[in-house]
């Protein structure tokens, strides 16, 4: 039997490296300063995605 396999993630701002341009004057993230990282929250789903493809041969991920 195999798989299709979804995962959803998305980019986020990396806020381990903050720096003083991080912040608008509006007391929101500037994005365009920080730069994009994967959702940490979705690794998890992601590596499970691994775990399945490994265990059904022939599954295919998508996202």
């Amino acid at each position: 039997m195999s798989l299709k396999i979804v995962v959803l993630a998305k980019q986020v701002p990396d806020t381990h490296n903050v720096g003083p341009d991080a912040m608008t004057p509006e007391g929101t993230i500037n994005r365009s300063a920080l730069p994009a990282v994967f959702n940490p929250e979705d690794l998890n789903a992601l590596e499970q995605a691994l775990r399945l493809k490994e265990q059904f041969p022939g599954s295919t991920i998508c996202s």
